[in-house]
């Protein structure tokens, strides 16, 4: 190895340890700014008279009509896509949808079934 190559080397792990202190840096004030907005919480449920948290919450949901959303699944959490049953009466509801005028994507969105199943609806394969 040349003198070059361990000089260039070092250098890249010089920017690599400046990047994680800066990572680092990053991440900390992060946890910090988490600590003081959990304690801010926990003071305004404190100081709200409400018994619990929830008590809270759901005086305020009432309050102001809001609605809430799904939770986003967690990181490396995996959820399963319901599976549908092609019955007659389904395949029938699809057909006249489709001759009725509707598009087979927008039927597919409407009753949650992919637009290939459709198709092969349309198409006779799940006619017995």
């Amino acid at each position: 190895m040349a003198i070059y190559d361990i000089e260039e080397q070092l250098k890249q792990l010089e920017q690599q340890e400046a990047s994680i202190a800066q990572r680092k840096a990053e991440l900390e004030a992060e946890k910090q700014r988490q600590h003081e907005l959990e304690q801010r919480l926990d003071e305004i449920v404190k100081n709200s008279g409400f018994r619990s948290a929830r008590d809270l919450a759901q005086a305020l949901i009432s309050k102001y009509g809001l609605r809430m959303a799904k939770a986003p699944v967690a990181a490396g959490e995996k959820t399963r896509r319901k599976r549908t049953r092609i019955t007659p009466e389904l395949c029938n509801d699809i057909k006249n949808r489709v001759n009725g005028g509707t598009s087979m994507n927008a039927v597919s969105k409407e009753l949650g079934i992919s637009y290939t199943v459709v198709a092969k609806i349309i198409k006779g394969h799940y006619d017995k």
